[in-house]
Formats: structure tokens, sequence, C-alpha cells
């Protein structure tokens, strides 16, 4: 009976061992999964060979970290990304508004795949150096930018020990090297003034922490300058912080929806608006095909809500959003787990938003033409 009870034990001892194991350190059977024990061998393949063969040195935590990146890579997913614990530092300080940096925003041109300054910040770095908007960024330091993501090009400058070196296009052919230091760069994504006829004017460059206070900020400040009616520009702004984005745009709405999420599994959550200031009035949105994400929000709520007029350009059409996971070590998993829609449902994910007024730019214009079509709306408006 004693040994009956004792093999019983073991054997109950053995199965919660392998309930753990499988627990904590899931395997698959399927062995086109990075789980499964056929993948985990042939990591150990090639890492035996690298420690016995290859010629230089290995840095074991940058074959993890790379490891990872390839994981991440092999998702068909645009936005995904994975982050070094340094690396995450800097985009939680720029979540906050400020980061290391040289006081550029960089983008990939639709048209041409290639990276573009789309903006400069005021007395920076780049700006000092002489960067110009619509440079094209050929590389950082040595890296070669070609088939490169913004996040790659602002992860190349955030690596780089000392001056940061950019070699830029400048037109058609004119090449340009650009060399500065990065500095502490508190980013001021709201800026504000009053144009002809007490018409405010208020540009948005990003979505962070800073925003909605800032906005609030700018509209305090212009209505007690007399403002009678209000033209916001989010040409270029690539988007930010959902939540910033929504606590910024409620100053504005009606109470009401301001958008729908959506996981993979069909679970829905909506965003809202207390609408405890909406706005009064005659207001323009000024768009362009670099209005994304974030911004895209902003301009389906007041769209949808029938607050303002849309002028400019298509815009870009991201109508996913990303959550980031904090691993135990201290790096970042950003994935895309959600699809929004516009408080009207609509999906604008690869489409983008039309404007009311369409209104391209062209290098040729020595007149910003959305911005006059946009004060030609409002001054018509006042008559």
């Amino acid at each position: 009976m004693r040994s009956f009870l004792l093999g019983v034990a073991c054997t109950v001892l053995i199965a919660l061992a392998a309930a753990l194991l499988f627990l904590y350190f899931p395997i698959s059977g399927n062995a086109r999964r990075p789980d499964s024990l056929a993948a985990m061998k042939k990591v150990s393949e090639v890492e035996r060979l690298i420690r016995a063969k290859a010629l230089d040195e290995v840095d074991g935590g940058a074959q993890v970290d790379a490891m990872i990146e390839g994981m991440v890579a092999g998702l068909d997913d645009l936005y995904a990304d994975y982050y070094t614990k340094e690396e995450y530092a800097e985009v939680r300080r720029s979540h906050a508004g400020r980061m290391q940096g040289i006081g550029v925003v960089i983008a990939q041109d639709l048209e041409t795949g290639y990276l573009r300054i789309i903006s400069v910040q005021d007395d920076s770095p780049a700006q000092k150096a002489g960067i110009q908007e619509d440079d094209t960024l050929l590389s950082v330091g040595e890296e070669d930018m070609a088939g490169k993501t913004s996040t790659d090009a602002a992860a190349a400058i955030q690596a780089t020990e000392g001056p940061v070196t950019l070699t830029v296009r400048r037109g058609a052919t004119e090449t340009l090297e650009f060399t500065m230091e990065k500095a502490d760069i508190k980013t001021s994504s709201v800026s504000f003034d009053m144009l002809e006829d007490g018409i405010g004017y208020i540009h948005i460059s990003t979505f962070n922490d800073l925003t909605p206070e800032q906005f609030g900020e700018g509209l305090a400040t212009l209505r007690e300058e007399g403002m009678h009616a209000l033209i916001i520009d989010l040409r270029n702004n690539l988007g930010g912080l959902v939540n910033a984005c929504c606590d910024t745009v409620s100053q504005i709405l009606p109470k009401g929806v301001i958008l729908y999420e959506q996981d993979r599994v069909g679970g829905e959550r909506h965003l809202d608006s207390a609408g405890k200031t909406p706005i009064d009035i005659p207001l323009v949105l000024l768009v362009n095909g670099y209005t994304a994400s974030a911004s895209e929000i902003f301009t389906g709520a007041v769209r949808d809500y029938g607050i303002a007029t849309i002028v400019g350009e298509q815009t870009y059409g991201k109508g996913v959003e990303q959550n980031t996971y904090i691993l135990a070590d201290g790096s970042a998993l950003k994935l895309t787990t959600t699809v929004y829609y516009t408080p009207s449902r609509e999906n604008i994910n690869d489409i983008g938003i039309t404007p009311d007024v369409v209104v391209e730019l062209t290098e040729e214009d020595e007149e910003d033409m959305q911005l006059a079509k946009a004060l030609e709306i409002l001054s018509e408006k006042k008559g």
C-alpha cells in the first residue's frame, strides 16, 4: 500500500512539473511556430555553429534583440516594433514631450517610398545645422536609409553616440551633408496665432501627454483676443497617443462617441466626449497625406459631428491602433491590436478621409493655397 501511494505521489509530481513546464515554457507541436521543438532545435544548432565558427566575438545580447526583432519583422504588421529597454525609455520621454534628438519629424513619402523630413522644430539642432522641410533623408551616419522606415531612422539617430550626421537630397539632384549634436528636445506640440479678421489658427504637430493642456491654453488665449472663427491645422501630424487626441478633440466636440475600437475577436469599446465645451464658432480643419492615425481620429470625429469643414488632401489612412507591452527585462513589444471606426462607424484604414474641399499643394505654389482656402471659407461664413 505504501509503495502504491508513493507511486501515485510521484505521478502527481511529474504531472505538475509537466504542467508548469508547458505553462511557462509552452511548446507547440507545429514545426512552423517559433515555440516548437523543431524551431528551438534549429536555433540551438545555429547558435552552436556561430559560437564555433564565427570569426568575430559574439554579442549574445545583440543576438537576442535581433531574434526578437526578426520575429516582429515576420508579422504582417507595418506598425509593430520591438524596443530595447533603452529605446523604450526614449519612446516614453517622447510621449511625455521630451527626448534627446535633433528636432525633426520624418515620414515615408507615399509615392516614392523614400524618407522625407516633413517638419523641423524651431531652434532645434537640425534647424541650426541647415536641415529643411521636404529634404529626402538618404543616410544617418554610415547607415543607408533606402528601404527603411521612419522608426528605423529615429532609432539610428538615437543610437548615434556623439554628433549625428544626416545626408539628404534637396530638390532633384543636390546632395548635402549636415552634422549636429543631439539636444534635450521639449516638444511644443501646439502653436497658435491670431490671423486676419479675428480668425484664430492652431497647429498641432503631434499628440503627446502635453497636447491637451497646450491646446486648451491656445483656445483660451485666442478667445480672449476676440476669436470668432478657427482654423486647426493637422497637416504633417502623424498621430501619437490616442488618449491625448481624445482629450484634445473633446474640448470642441458635443457629447458623444469619439471613436469605436474593435479587437480581432470582435470585442468592442468606445471612447467618448463629455461635451462640456462644444465649439460654437465656424471651424476649418486642414489635412494632407501625412495627417495620420490619431490625427485621423480627430478629423473623423469633427467631420461626423458636422462641426468643421475639412480642407486639403486625402489623409493617410491608418485606421488601426497599437498597444505596447512591457517585457520582464524592461524592453517592450508594440503590436497592432485594434481597428478603429469613426463615430459614424466608418473604417478608414488604407483609405483615409476625403476633405470636403480638396486643395492640392504643388512645389510651384508660392502661397499656402490650403490655408488661403480656409481663410476664404471662414470669411464667407462671417459675411
